[in-house]
């Protein structure tokens, strides 16, 4: 793993802080699972930005659905 030094806001890093300490994780895996799972939302996001662009612009194509359908399967 790599360090990195980030700025947080006083009252969002005592939130970390506090939920880490009940917790029992480290206010690193929190930040690490947090963006993780905003990285994800983006991609599944930008996929279905471009899946409903290709509907619009080939409304009636329908072997692109197949694609599209297979592309849905998402790994971890």
């Amino acid at each position: 793993m790599k360090n990195v030094q980030i700025s947080f806001d006083e009252n969002l890093l005592d939130a970390v802080d506090r939920f880490a300490a009940s917790a029992k994780i480290s206010r690193s895996a929190i930040i690490r699972e947090a963006l993780s799972r905003w990285l994800q939302e983006r991609e599944i996001k930008e996929f279905e930005e471009q899946w409903i662009q290709s509907i619009k612009n080939n409304p009636d194509d329908s072997k692109d659905a197949e694609i599209w359908v297979q592309a849905q399967e998402w790994s971890d």
